[in-house]
C-alpha cells in the first residue's frame, strides 16, 4: 500500500474584519479572497510527514578500517558542489552552496574528489589523490570525469559512500524505533522513502487496526511487526505462528486451542496462540498459506473478538491485534480463489511494503552493523579487505537481509579460522555468490505470469522510460505520478530491472 497521502485541504474561515479567524488549520495559507464572510477552499503546504522531493543526496555508509563510524546522509539542493577531504574527525559543512565532507580515513587525500552540478547532472572529478577514486567499482583516472547515475557508489580512500540523483521523502520524520533486542535489529532507515512510510506505520503502532506487512523473504518483516508491537502499548505479548510451517489439523490446533479430549491424544486443555496473545499482538507469518477453512474461522476471530476452542461450543472473548505478514501477492490469490477477498479487506485495508535490500541501499552500513552487533562481535576487531567490502555493496542480495546475515557470519568464522587479528575479512572469505559480483542492475527479464494487453503496454512504457531516464526509478515515479515504493512493485510484476529497458 503507498504512503498515505497526507496533503491537508486548508480551510479557513474569515471573520468580518476579513482577517482569519482562529479556525485556520497550522501551515495552512490564506489568499486575498473577494467577499468576507465566505468559506474559503485551498491546498496548504504539505505538513511534516508529507512526501516531497528533497533532491539529490549523498549518504555516507561504511569505512572498511572503521566499522563503528555511523552513516549518515546529506541533502544536496541547496549545494552545487561536494568537496571531499581528509580530517581528524567526520562530519559536513555547507557554506556558500559548497558541502564539505570531513572524513577520518588515513586513505583520503587532503583534496581528494569533487562532485559539481553540470547541465542538471552531478559529475564526479578524481583531484589527484594518492589513492584514487572508484565509482561502481571503476577507477577514475587522474582529472577523469564520470557521470554519477542514480545509487552510483563512491569510493573514497576506505570509505564508501552512495549517491542518490533524487528521492521523495520528509526532511525531518521520526525514526521507528524498537526496545533493545537481543538480536539487534529494529527498523532503522536512511532511504528517504522507507523513512517516510515508517514515519506512517509509527502512527498506526498505537491503534488496534489489523495491518497486512508485505515483502519479500528475508527482508525484516516480523522485526517491523516486533516493533510496532513495542510501541502500541499493549500489555500483551508477541505471541507468532508460520502459517506455512504446519498441517492445516496442526495450524488449527496452534491456533484456536483445543479442550480434554476433542480427539485422540487430547489429554489436557490447550490455550491456543489466539488467547495466548491476549491484550497483545498475534503475528500471522506467511497468512498467504493458511489453508480456506482457517480464513473463514481467522475471519470470523477478527470480526466478533471470540475464539471456540476444537472440541466445545463454548467461545471465549478476546483482545489481540492481527497483524500479518506475507511474501506472497494476497490479490493474486484472491483472483486464483485461494485466499478469501473478505479476509483480504479486513487484513489488507492497511498495509505496507517492507524494501527489498537492493531497494535500501543507503542502509548496507547500518545492516552489516546490526548483524554484527547481533552476533556479539565487536565492531573494533573486525575489519574489511578494500575488495571485499566492495563486493558486499556492489551485490543485490536477492535474498536481502538473511542473505547478508549468512554472508557475514560465514566470512567472519572463516577469517577467525586465518588467525589474523583483528579479524580481516578477504574476497576468499565470502560465499562464490557474492565473490563472483552479482548486477546490481537486473536487466529485462520475463513475468511469472502472462500478461494482459494492458498490462504489457505498461511494461513497455516503463521499461521505455527507465531507458530515458537512464535506469532513475525516482525520476520515472515522478512522470508516471507514482510513489517510488508503488513504481518497483509494478516494475517487479512486470519482470522489469531498475536499468533497462533493453
Amino acid at each position: 500500500m503507498p504512503s498515505l497521502d497526507l496533503r491537508l485541504a486548508a480551510w479557513c474561515v474569515l471573520d468580518d474584519a476579513g482577517d482569519p479567524a482562529s479556525l485556520t488549520p497550522r501551515g495552512g495559507r490564506l489568499d486575498t479572497v473577494e467577499s468576507r464572510g465566505t468559506l474559503v477552499h485551498e491546498e496548504s503546504s504539505p505538513p511534516g510527514g508529507a512526501s516531497v522531493p528533497l533532491g539529490a543526496l549523498l549518504v555516507r555508509l561504511i569505512t572498511a578500517e572503521d566499522l563503528a563510524a555511523p552513516s549518515s546522509r546529506h541533502r544536496l539542493g541547496a549545494c552545487d558542489e561536494v568537496v571531499f577531504s581528509r580530517s581528524d574527525a567526520n562530519g559536513g559543512r555547507t557554506q556558500d552552496r559548497t558541502l564539505s565532507i570531513a572524513i577520518d580515513d588515513r586513505y583520503v587525500s587532503g583534496h581528494h574528489l569533487r562532485i559539481f552540478r553540470e547541465g542538471g547532472r552531478w559529475i564526479a572529478l578524481d583531484e589527484g589523490s594518492t589513492n584514487g577514486t572508484f565509482v561502481d567499482g571503476r577507477r577514475l583516472g587522474r582529472g577523469e570525469r564520470s557521470l554519477l547515475a542514480d545509487e552510483a557508489l563512491l569510493e573514497v580512500g576506505h570509505t564508501f559512500f552512495l549517491f542518490r540523483d533524487g528521492a521523495d521523502g520528509a526532511a525531518d520524520t521520526p525514526r521507528l524505533t524498537a526496545p533493545a533486542r537481543r538480536d539487534g535489529f529494529e527498523p532503522s532507515t536512511l532511504n528517504p522513502e522507507w523513512e517516510l512510510e515508517l514515519s506512517r506505520i509509527e502512527r498506526l503502532a498505537r491503534t488496534g487496526h489489523e495491518l497486512l506487512v508485505e515483502g519479500e523473504s528475508g527482508v525484516g518483516k516480523e522485526v517491523l511487526a516486533r516493533a510496532l508491537h513495542g510501541r502500541s502499548g499493549r500489555t500483551g505479548p508477541l505471541v507468532g505462528v508460520n502459517c506455512g510451517a504446519l498441517a492445516e489439523n496442526l495450524l488449527d490446533d496452534e491456533l484456536f486451542g483445543h479442550v480434554k479430549g476433542a480427539f485422540s491424544g487430547a489429554q489436557s486443555d490447550r490455550q491456543g496462540l489466539i488467547r495466548a496473545a491476549h491484550q497483545g499482538t498475534l503475528l500471522l507469518d506467511e497468512v498467504g498459506e493458511m489453508p480456506p477453512a482457517l480464513q473463514v474461522k481467522l475471519l470470523r476471530v477478527l470480526e466478533d473478538h471470540r475464539v471456540r476452542p476444537i472440541g466445545t461450543e463454548a467461545e471465549t472473548t478476546v483482545d489481540v491485534r492481527v497483524i500479518a505478514a506475507t511474501h506472497r501477492d494476497l490479490r493474486k490469490l484472491v483472483a486464483e480463489g485461494t485466499f478469501r477477498q473478505d479476509l483480504l479487506a479486513r487484513l489488507g485495508l492497511l498495509s505496507t511494503r517492507v524494501p527489498s535490500v537492493r531497494d535500501r541501499r543507503e542502509d548496507l552500513g547500518i545492516l552489516i552493523r546490526s548483524v554484527l552487533r547481533a552476533a556479539s562481535l565487536p565492531l573494533e576487531g573486525i575489519r574489511f579487505d578494500l575488495d571485499a567490502l566492495r563486493l558486499l555493496l556492489l551485490h543485490d542480495w536477492p535474498l536481502n537481509v538473511r542473505e547478508l546475515r549468512q554472508a557475514l557470519l560465514v566470512a567472519v568464522d572463516l577469517a577467525r579460522g586465518d588467525g589474523s587479528s583483528p579479524v580481516v575479512l578477504l574476497p576468499h572469505h565470502l560465499p562464490p555468490g557474492v565473490r563472483e559480483g552479482a548486477s546490481r542492475a537486473p536487466r529485462l527479464q520475463e513475468p511469472d505470469r502472462a500478461l494482459d494487453p494492458e498490462e504489457q503496454a505498461q511494461r513497455e512504457r516503463v521499461a521505455a522510460l527507465l531507458r530515458l531516464h537512464a535506469g532513475n526509478v525516482t525520476a520515472v515515479a515522478r512522470e508516471l505520478g507514482l510513489p517510488r515504493t508503488n513504481l518497483q512493485r509494478l516494475m517487479g510484476r512486470l519482470g522489469i530491472g531498475r536499468t533497462d529497458g533493453g
